[in-house]
C-alpha cells in the first residue's frame, strides 16, 4: 500500500491511527461485521457518506446503505491501492483508490476500483471517517 503524506506533515501518530481506522473499515468489511464498520463512522446525524451514488445523511441511513451491500455479495474483500493524507484544520482527509473483490449473491466474481476521499477526525478520543465520498472507477477496456 503506497501512502504519501502531505508537506504539512501529520505527527507520527496521526499518522499510525489514520492508517490503523483503514485498516479497521477494511477488516470489518471483508468480515461483513456491520457493527465494526459503523465504529468506523460518527455517530452524528451530520455523518455524510456517499454510497452507491447515493448521498447518506447520519448514522442510519450509512448503515442501511452498508447492509445494502455486504447483503449483496457473498463475499467481499476491500484493499487500498494507494492513499494521500493531508491535515486539515482538526482533521485529516484521506484520498486514494481501493479494490473491491467482490462476489455478489449468484453472480460472477468481479473486481471494482474506487476512488474516494474522505474527512476524519478525532472524536470523543477516537478517529472516526465524517464525510465519506466515493466514485467507481470505469473499467478501462
Amino acid at each position: 500500500m503506497a501512502r504519501r503524506v502531505s508537506p504539512q506533515s501529520l505527527t507520527d501518530a496521526e499518522l499510525a491511527e489514520a492508517k490503523e481506522l483503514d485498516q479497521r473499515l477494511c477488516e470489518a468489511f471483508g468480515r461483513k461485521d456491520l457493527d465494526a464498520a459503523m465504529a468506523c463512522f460518527w455517530d452524528s446525524p451530520d455523518l455524510m457518506a456517499v454510497i452507491d451514488g447515493h448521498v447518506q445523511h447520519g448514522p442510519d441511513a450509512v448503515r442501511e446503505g452498508i447492509r445494502k451491500t455486504f447483503e449483496q455479495n457473498e463475499s467481499l474483500k476491500m484493499e487500498i491501492n494507494e492513499i494521500t493524507y493531508v491535515r486539515s484544520g482538526d482533521g485529516i482527509i484521506g484520498v486514494g483508490t481501493a479494490t473491491f473483490h467482490l462476489q455478489p449473491a449468484g453472480g460472477r466474481r468481479q473486481l471494482m476500483v474506487e476512488r474516494w476521499s474522505d474527512l476524519r477526525r478525532k472524536i470523543d478520543g477516537r478517529w472516526v471517517y465524517v464525510l465519506d465520498h466515493t466514485t467507481v472507477v470505469p473499467e478501462q477496456r
